[in-house]
């Protein structure tokens, strides 16, 4: 994607986003430069996010929803008549669902380096063409305060919640620890203080089937078709990472395609093949290859205990009442990892609780089975709970 957006860094917060209808879809552009974690800086940027609800006057009431590694800012409702897809967590935003937008404004912002904000798509000012491989490696960090940006555009000095799973998850850490000042509470779904060996292979897994496509060009594609077959490949492949065995065996077990006799043919035989398959032979991409190399790398950088020496010194700035939410199924991120932070909040005196939920689809859960996290979610975000 180039970078065409609607409003420029100094045009500031307007009436227009107070008074938005549900499903508002914006792209905004930043004139001033961010310096990265890796010493790099980006000339400017732009941001692409929808927004859901109406912002209160006095800003109190934004709830930034972080999305995870491949879903981008489209989290609820439909764009346009024309555009009819439905937003990846539909089921838990809108008025009475789990972020109640009679109650909050909700706001899901695309990341630095995603498919619609700036990105290895963008264009490079220094070259005219698109950035490609050439796009500087961005952490979780500095989305986070790409995002800080957009946050004070909206009027928003103060969110009453972040909340994320998963990558998402490692962006709402993120906003607590470091912007404590603006979040009130904090939502951490399926994340743990770093990433795995285990989840950094399969992320090579997914690079070499990208990087394997004869039309990848070393990230050079945007002229021709580009790597295709490769991100079909690579998607497939990441079928396993968010679908458990159990998952697997409730929705497929080991029924043939249109439950006919054993063909004996080494097509497609079994339904789990097909839906696999299904997923292959999508009409579009459904993301950037290189916008998918860059976020998983983004996902892999992210260690706490690295990053500032220890977990303890990594969550000492967090102020922010927070809730855990892990599955005890999910083997990416299990929930003991998880309560290690709980732990260390307890231990500095931060508001902090961890649920741990049952779910078939370990640590695709929080994608698909809304009402469990509700119960979780929403008593905590009106501040129902006893913490």
């Amino acid at each position: 994607m180039t970078d065409t957006h609607g409003t420029t860094e100094a045009d500031g917060m307007t009436d227009s986003h107070r008074g938005a209808p549900l499903v508002q879809a914006t792209d905004t552009r930043f004139d001033t430069p961010l310096e990265l974690t890796s010493g790099r800086v980006l000339p400017g940027f732009g941001l692409s996010y929808e927004t859901y609800g109406r912002l209160d006057q006095d800003g109190a009431n934004a709830v930034l929803v972080c999305h995870s590694l491949t879903k981008g800012a489209h989290a609820a409702g439909r764009r346009t008549a024309q555009d009819a897809r439905p937003g990846w967590w539909d089921a838990a935003i809108g008025p009475g669902r789990m972020l109640d937008t009679d109650r909050y404004f909700v706001i899901c912002s695309d990341v630095l380096a995603g498919g619609e904000s700036t990105g290895p798509a963008s264009t490079d000012p220094a070259t005219g063409r698109p950035y490609g491989a050439a796009f500087p490696v961005v952490t979780i960090e500095d989305m986070v305060n790409a995002q800080r940006r957009l946050m004070e555009r909206l009027g928003v000095a103060q969110l009453h919640a972040v909340i994320g799973g998963c990558f998402g998850g490692q962006q709402a850490l993120q906003w607590a620890i470091s912007h404590p000042d603006a979040v009130r509470n904090a939502v951490v779904i399926g994340t743990g203080p770093d990433t795995s060996a285990h989840t950094i292979a399969i992320f090579s897994v997914l690079r070499h089937l990208i990087r394997s496509d004869p039309h990848f060009n070393d990230g050079d594609y945007y002229a021709g078709p580009g790597p295709v077959r490769g991100l079909a490949s690579a998607l497939v492949a990441a079928v396993p990472l968010w679908m458990s065995r159990d998952a697997m065996g409730q929705r497929f077990a080991r029924r043939t395609v249109g439950g006919q006799p054993p063909r004996y043919t080494l097509h497609a035989e079994f339904a789990v093949e097909a839906f696999l398959d299904n997923i292959a032979n999508q009409p579009r991409p459904a993301i950037d290859p290189n916008a998918l190399l860059h976020l998983m790398r983004a996902e892999e950088y992210f260690d706490l205990p690295s990053r500032y020496g220890s977990l303890g010194t990594a969550l000492k700035p967090v102020t922010a009442r927070t809730l855990f939410v892990s599955y005890r199924s999910d083997w990416r991120y299990p929930p003991e990892e998880t309560d290690l932070m709980h732990q260390v909040l307890l231990r500095q005196g931060t508001s902090s609780r961890h649920a741990v939920l049952d779910s078939p689809l370990g640590h695709g859960g929080f994608l698909y089975e809304i009402e469990a996290l509700a119960h979780e979610v929403t008593p905590f975000l009106a501040g129902e709970d006893a913490l």
